[in-house]
């Protein structure tokens, strides 16, 4: 029986793996430095100097890549062993440090000076080991060339701290690392016999898409853009709920009027043809959802009235935000892609494009709870496939819950609920434990609750005749700590199918 323990660990093995080795990363780095140089002006810098010292790169990956494969196997072993199979895989992480400072060093000397590449040496030479800001560099080797594109990519940490600072009545939880775990794992399944061959070639098949570009291109783009259009999608809830009601609550003695703020797309220019593009050969449901969430039937909307909030003696009270236009992030994401592509002719036009259509269809699609003929495996395979990814993406996803300090100051608490998924792959079952007794007391985690919207959300999804049955399976754990022994008993559970 084939079983994995997903989780960070494991997402950042798989990136890591699929970098095309540390060699390629070298390689891929000697060939921009070489396009780069071609570009400069011979005064700028000692082009044969330089091309000289990167040269000698070429060599000094070799003894690093050898040890880190016999050391990772040699860890694989150890690991078996108990404790102290345990010290010595941790000794041979440190090696592999070791093994990695020359290479470091002969970088970053052999490339000093040279500002105008846009490389990261950190995540090139394996120092970096965060998902978040491998989520860049993922998305250049993947294939994501738009420059709108990059920027909003570099721009999303900054966007979630905004997020995760002002969610008050809503939790926020990360979309960030969240988008490069479902990108991976979905890599990893595409390329699995589910009973029909690799699943891959099924979706290849159902779509008429290549099945490598399926995999190694369109799939990745999928993955990492499929939630771009969060934070467009929930700053104005955002704004209007923590951002007013934190100076209503600090100057209770004015009287104060605002009018609350909203954003919404422009339709001056071509955005509908965009929208066309998405919308053509889907249901008139669909259809309708996706005009709703872009924002097109309100276009016609006024400006909210001044909300006016006079002296009180006790203080304002809360504003209740009620906002006008609700922006649905899975269409605001296919409109990104969209949009990086070029203009609704060139992508019209363009047969090597359909693949990117499709990816937009899925994106636009994949956020809606209705229940939609869309959301058979048969009729959107890909759509069907990144939901059911998407919504079993539950681990490390950090929640920010507000808690009031011994100092009644409120400090905000990152909590994670979920640190790992298990699967059997022969049985095609997941099972998600809620172990982290602290996560749950800080958010009052509902475990009934939690699993009647995991039924809803995975209740969109039909299998049909050509997915293969899903069993979902959700524990809630209690930690039992007696003397030297560590129980666990089971205290709630539930099973979803798929």
């Amino acid at each position: 029986m084939k079983d994995y323990r997903i989780n960070d660990d494991w997402i950042l093995s798989r990136i890591s793996g699929q970098s095309n080795s540390f060699s390629q990363w070298i390689n891929d780095l000697l060939k921009g430095v070489e396009k780069t140089l071609e570009k400069l002006p011979p005064e700028v810098l000692d082009q044969p100097k330089v091309k000289k010292e990167l040269s000698s790169l070429k060599d000094l990956d070799k003894n690093l890549f050898a040890a880190q494969k016999e050391i990772a196997t040699a860890q694989i072993e150890m690991q078996k062993l108990g404790f102290l199979g345990k010290k010595f895989a941790n000794f041979g992480m440190k090696m592999i440090d070791k093994f990695q400072k020359p290479i470091e060093k002969e970088m970053k000397k052999s490339l000093k000076g040279i500002e105008e590449l846009d490389l990261d040496l950190d995540f090139i030479t394996g120092k970096r080991k965060d998902l978040s800001s491998a989520l860049y560099d993922v998305s250049k080797e993947k294939g994501i060339k738009s420059e709108g594109l990059l920027y909003l990519i570099r721009a999303l940490p900054d966007l979630e701290a905004f997020l995760y600072s002002t969610s008050v009545k809503k939790y926020y939880r990360d979309h960030t690392e969240h988008a490069l775990r479902v990108a991976v794992l979905g890599d990893f399944l595409l390329e699995q016999d589910l009973g029909q061959g690799p699943l891959g070639g099924v979706i290849s098949d159902l779509t008429n898409l290549d099945k490598g570009l399926l995999k190694e291109k369109f799939w990745w783009i999928i993955g990492l853009l499929h939630d771009i259009g969060y934070p467009l999608g929930k700053m104005t809830t955002a704004v209007n709920y923590s951002l007013l009601n934190q100076l209503l609550k600090c100057y209770p003695t004015l009287d104060l009027e605002f009018i609350p703020f909203e954003i919404n797309l422009t339709w001056k220019g071509e955005q509908e043809e965009y929208l066309k593009i998405i919308e053509e050969g889907l249901s008139k449901e669909a259809r309708e959802l996706i005009r709703k969430g872009a924002g097109f039937q309100n276009q016609k909307i006024t400006a909210q009235n001044p909300q006016i909030f006079l002296n009180q003696p006790n203080g304002h009270p809360e504003f209740k935000y009620q906002n006008q236009i609700k922006l649905d992030h899975g269409v605001i994401s296919a409109l990104s892609l969209l949009k990086g592509l070029g203009t609704p002719q060139d992508i019209k036009n363009n047969d090597e494009y359909i693949g990117y259509i499709l990816a937009a269809k899925a994106i636009a699609l994949h956020n809606f709870k209705a229940q939609l003929k869309e959301y058979i495996f048969e009729e959107q395979p890909i759509a069907f496939f990144l939901m059911l990814i998407d919504e079993l993406q539950e681990w490390g996803r950090p929640i920010p819950i507000q808690v009031l300090d011994t100092y009644f100051t409120t400090e905000l608490k990152k909590v994670t609920l979920l640190d790992e998924l298990l699967l059997q792959l022969d049985e095609f079952s997941w099972l998600m434990q809620f172990k982290n007794q602290q996560a749950k007391d800080l958010m009052d985690f509902n475990f009934n609750f939690f699993s009647n919207e995991k039924k809803k959300s995975f209740g969109r999804l039909k299998s049909g005749d050509t997915f293969p049955k899903t069993t979902i399976n959700l524990q809630d754990i209690k930690i039992i700590k007696q003397k030297k022994e560590r129980k666990e008993e089971i205290i709630a559970q539930d099973t979803i199918f798929i």
